[in-house]
C-alpha cells in the first residue's frame, strides 16, 4: 500500500513539474547518448550567447552582447566570436577563451548610418573587408550610397582602404574567400576567380573556373561554399547549382575547391532542389534539409560514393537550422524557436528536445580539439 502511495506521489510531482524540470528527470533515467564533447554558442533574442557543454547539453556559461541581439560567426582560429547586430552596423569581438568583450565597433556616425552586409574576415585576423552602404538623413529623405567594398584594420579600428570593384562591376554582395595564410584574396565573379595580394590589394592572377565548365557543357555556375567548422583549412566543399544549356533546367550538384593548387572537383546529383548542406566531421558524408511545409526530410550525401545516400521523412518547423555533432552521430535542429531537437544520424531517430529559454539567432559548434574550455 505505501509502496502505490509513493508511485502515485512521484507521477503527481513530475506531472505538475515545469516542462524543463520533466525533460530532465525523464532523461535521467533513459540517458541520451552524446553528440561530441564539444562546446555550442547559441545567438539569442535574450541579447545575450549560451554556451553549451555539448556532452550534457546543458547550458554552462552565459556571454552577454553589448551590440543587442546577436548574430554570431567565429574566427579562422576558433578563439574569437564576431557578434554583429541586427541592422548590421556593429560588430563586437569575444575572446572565447577569457570570456571577454575585445571592444566594439561601427562606421556609422552622427546622421549616417552604414550598414556591414558582407564581412570577410582575415584568417590572421589584421584587417576585414566589409561590403558597405551608407545612409544618410536629409530633413526630406534618406541618401543612399552605391555599394562599396572597404578594408578595415582590426588593430588600428580604422578605414584603411576603398577596394575597386573587379572589372569596374559593382554588385550588391561579394563572395570573397582567403587563403589559410591570409596571403592571398579569391574573389568570385560570374565567371572565374579573381586573386588579390592582400597587402597590395591588387588582382595578381586569375583561376580561369569558366573554361573547364564550358568544357564540361555546364554553363554558368553558382557556388555555395560558407566556411564550415570541419572543413580542412583552404578547402570548400558544398553544393553548386548550374543551368543545363541544352534542356535549360538548374541541376544541381557537390563542389570541393581547392585553394592553393587551384582545382575544382565536382559532380552532378540530378535537378536542383531546396536543400541545405553540412559536412560531418569524417568530410565523408554531408547532411542536408529539404525545408518545405508538410514535406521536411533529411538528406545524406555520401562524399566517397557521390550520391545521395537516403531522404527521411521528419517532423520538421518552418525555419530551421542545421548543426552536425562534434561526433558525428547526431544531428541538431536549431532555429528558429528557443529549442534544440536532436536526431541519432545512424536512423534518424529524435533523441529528445532541449528547451533554451530564448529564441535563437544563429548557432556554432566548436569540437574539443579547438574548443576553449
Amino acid at each position: 500500500m505505501r509502496r502505490t502511495i509513493r508511485v502515485a506521489a512521484a507521477l503527481a510531482a513530475l506531472a505538475s513539474a515545469p516542462a524543463g524540470a520533466q525533460s530532465a528527470r525523464m532523461a535521467s533515467a533513459d540517458p541520451v547518448p552524446s553528440g561530441g564533447d564539444g562546446t555550442i554558442y547559441v545567438g539569442t533574442y535574450a541579447r545575450n550567447i549560451l554556451v553549451l557543454d555539448e556532452a550534457t547539453m546543458r547550458v554552462r556559461d552565459t556571454l552577454r552582447s553589448s551590440v543587442g541581439i546577436p548574430e554570431i560567426s567565429l574566427s579562422f582560429d576558433k578563439k574569437h566570436l564576431y557578434v554583429t547586430d541586427p541592422g548590421n552596423e556593429k560588430v563586437e569581438i569575444i575572446d572565447l577563451s577569457t570570456k571577454q568583450s575585445l571592444g566594439m565597433f561601427t562606421l556609422s556616425h552622427d546622421s549616417v548610418k552604414v550598414r556591414m552586409n558582407g564581412f570577410s574576415l582575415d584568417p590572421k585576423e589584421r584587417f576585414a573587408v566589409i561590403l558597405v552602404k551608407t545612409y544618410t538623413k536629409h530633413r526630406d529623405r534618406y541618401e543612399v550610397s552605391r555599394p562599396t567594398l572597404l578594408r578595415y584594420d582590426l588593430e588600428k579600428r580604422m578605414v584603411t582602404d576603398t577596394i575597386a570593384w573587379p572589372r569596374g562591376e559593382e554588385r550588391e554582395f561579394a563572395q570573397i574567400i582567403f587563403a589559410p595564410k591570409g596571403d592571398l584574396m579569391y574573389f568570385f565573379t560570374q565567371d572565374d576567380v579573381l586573386i588579390y595580394d592582400t597587402n597590395t590589394l591588387k588582382e595578381v592572377d586569375r583561376w580561369d573556373i569558366s573554361r573547364t565548365l564550358f568544357e564540361e557543357g555546364l554553363g554558368r555556375i553558382n557556388f555555395g561554399l560558407p566556411y564550415d567548422v570541419y572543413e580542412d583549412p583552404g578547402f570548400y566543399t558544398g553544393l553548386f547549382r548550374t543551368n543545363d544549356p541544352v534542356n535549360h533546367r538548374t541541376q544541381m550538384g557537390v563542389a570541393r575547391m581547392d585553394l592553393a593548387n587551384r582545382q575544382l572537383d565536382f559532380y552532378s546529383l540530378g535537378p536542383s532542389q531546396a536543400v541545405s548542406f553540412r559536412l560531418s566531421p569524417d568530410r565523408k558524408r554531408a547532411y542536408g534539409i529539404h525545408n518545405e511545409i508538410g514535406n521536411y526530410q533529411f538528406w545524406t550525401f555520401d562524399l566517397e560514393s557521390r550520391r545521395v545516400l537516403g531522404k527521411t521523412e521528419f517532423p520538421g518547423r518552418p525555419r530551421m537550422g542545421l548543426v552536425v555533432s562534434s561526433n558525428g552521430s547526431q544531428l541538431y535542429i536549431t532555429t528558429a524557436g528557443s529549442t534544440i531537437d536532436r536526431y541519432s544520424t545512424a536512423n534518424f531517430t529524435h533523441l529528445g528536445t532541449i528547451n533554451l529559454g530564448a529564441d535563437m539567432t544563429n548557432v556554432i559548434i566548436v569540437p574539443r580539439a579547438t574548443a576553449t574550455r
